[in-house]
C-alpha cells in the first residue's frame, strides 16, 4: 500500500469520528440542553430552596458515679475493739450498731449515776415532808433539788460516753469491707468502715464551657455505665456548679439515676449522653459548599443572576449542612452546575432531585 493512501485512509477514519461526535452532541446526552442554554444566553444550574432547621445537639462525656449518700465512719473516742457486728455488703438499718468498743468503765460509770439519783431522790422526798412543819428550812430543800439535777446531767453524760464506744450507722445502707479486727486499738483517726446508701447513683461529669448556658436543673440525660455499654438508663440533672472550671474550662455538672436493683456500684464510669436544642440555621446540601481562600460559600440566585454568599459551617448531619450566613428561608441555592460560575452570571434554574441529572430536568 502506498504512502499517499494511507494518508487518505487516516483522513476518512478521522472525518468519521468527527462526524459522529458532533451527531451526539447536537441530538443526544447534555446536547439539548446545552443548545436551549446556549439559545437562551444562559447557564443551565439546579437549584433548591433552603429551609430552617434547629441544631440539634448531641454531647457525649465521661462521668463517675457515687452513692446518693455515703460515709466513712470513724470512733468518736479512742479505745479497743470488743465486736463487730457486721459483714461486708451487709444492708443495715439506721441506728444498727456496728462495732463496739471497750466500754466496761462507761457501764460502771452510768450505774453509779443511776444510783447516785436514786439516793438524791429519796433526799429530796424526805425534806419535802420535813419542810412544811419547819424542821427542815428552805435552803435544805433548794439545796436537795439541785443535787437531784446534778445526778441526772451525771446519768446523761455517762449514758453519752456509753453511747460513744459504739459505732451506729447514721442511715441504712450497705456497709463495705474493714480493715479491724477484735483486739484492735483504734482511735477518732481511724476509719472504720464506710456506709452507701445505693438505692439511687449520683453521676458526676464536666461539659465544656461553651455548652455550659444550655443546660438546667431538671434537663433529662441518659448514662450507660461502662460495665454494661448496652444498657441505658435515664436520670436528671440534678445539681449544677456556681461557677466555670479555670483550669480545665468546664462546668461540673450532677446528675441522679435510679438504682432499684443494687446492680450499679458507687465509684464506677459511664457515658453519658446529653441532647438539647441550639439556635435556628440554614440547611443545604453538602455538595452546594464551595470553598476559596476567604472561606465556604454558596451560590445563591437572585433575579435569574447567581451572586456568591459567604457563610460558616456549624454542624453536618447525614449529607446536608447547617450554615452560619445571610440567607433567608426560599433562598434558591444552586446544588449542581456550581463549577462554572460567575459573580452575577445569567442562569437558567431548574429544581433539583437527588438521582438526576442536568440533563433529566431540562
Amino acid at each position: 500500500m502506498s504512502m499517499r493512501l494511507q494518508i487518505l485512509i487516516v483522513t476518512m477514519l478521522a472525518a468519521v469520528l468527527a462526524a459522529g461526535w458532533w451527531s451526539y452532541d447536537s441530538w443526544g446526552g447534555d446536547g439539548e440542553a446545552a443548545k436551549k442554554a446556549k439559545r437562551s444566553g444562559a447557564t443551565l444550574v439546579l437549584v433548591e430552596k433552603v429551609r430552617l432547621s434547629d441544631d440539634h445537639i448531641s454531647l457525649r462525656v465521661v462521668g463517675t458515679g457515687k452513692a446518693i449518700r455515703s460515709a466513712a465512719l470513724h470512733p468518736a473516742v479512742a479505745g479497743e475493739v470488743r465486736e463487730i457486728a457486721f459483714r461486708a455488703e451487709q444492708r443495715v438499718k439506721k441506728g444498727q450498731p456496728l462495732i463496739r468498743l471497750d466500754d466496761k468503765h462507761q457501764r460502771l460509770k452510768v450505774r453509779l449515776a443511776e444510783v447516785a439519783i436514786t439516793e438524791a431522790r429519796r433526799q429530796l422526798q424526805r425534806i419535802q415532808k420535813l419542810a412544811p412543819s419547819g424542821h427542815a428550812a428552805q435552803a435544805r430543800l433548794d439545796s436537795a433539788q439541785t443535787e437531784l439535777e446534778l445526778a441526772r446531767l451525771r446519768l446523761e453524760q455517762a449514758r453519752a460516753e456509753l453511747h460513744d464506744r459504739t459505732i451506729h450507722a447514721p442511715f441504712a445502707g450497705v456497709v463495705g469491707m474493714t480493715d479491724l479486727d477484735q483486739g484492735d486499738r483504734v482511735t477518732p483517726d481511724t476509719m472504720a468502715v464506710t456506709l452507701d446508701d445505693r438505692s439511687a447513683i449520683l453521676v458526676e461529669f464536666s461539659v465544656p464551657e461553651f455548652h455550659a448556658g444550655r443546660i438546667n436543673v431538671g434537663d433529662a440525660i441518659s448514662v450507660r455505665p461502662w460495665s454494661a455499654p448496652d444498657t441505658a438508663i435515664q436520670g436528671k440533672i440534678t445539681a449544677l456548679a456556681s461557677r466555670i472550671q479555670r483550669a480545665s474550662r468546664t462546668l461540673r455538672v450532677q446528675a441522679e439515676i435510679a438504682n432499684p436493683t443494687d446492680r450499679i456500684r458507687p465509684g464506677g464510669s459511664f457515658e453519658v449522653r446529653l441532647a438539647f436544642m441550639g439556635e435556628t440555621y440554614p440547611v443545604v446540601r453538602e455538595v452546594a459548599v464551595l470553598w476559596s481562600r476567604d472561606g465556604a460559600y454558596l451560590w445563591r440566585i437572585v433575579d435569574g443572576k447567581a451572586e456568591k454568599v459567604f457563610v460558616r459551617l456549624v454542624r453536618r448531619d447525614k449529607g446536608r449542612v447547617l450554615v452560619d450566613g445571610p440567607l433567608q428561608a426560599d433562598d434558591m441555592i444552586v446544588v449542581e452546575g456550581v463549577q462554572g460560575l460567575r459573580l452575577g452570571q445569567k442562569v437558567k434554574t431548574a429544581p433539583f432531585k437527588a438521582g438526576a441529572s442536568k440533563a433529566d430536568t431540562s
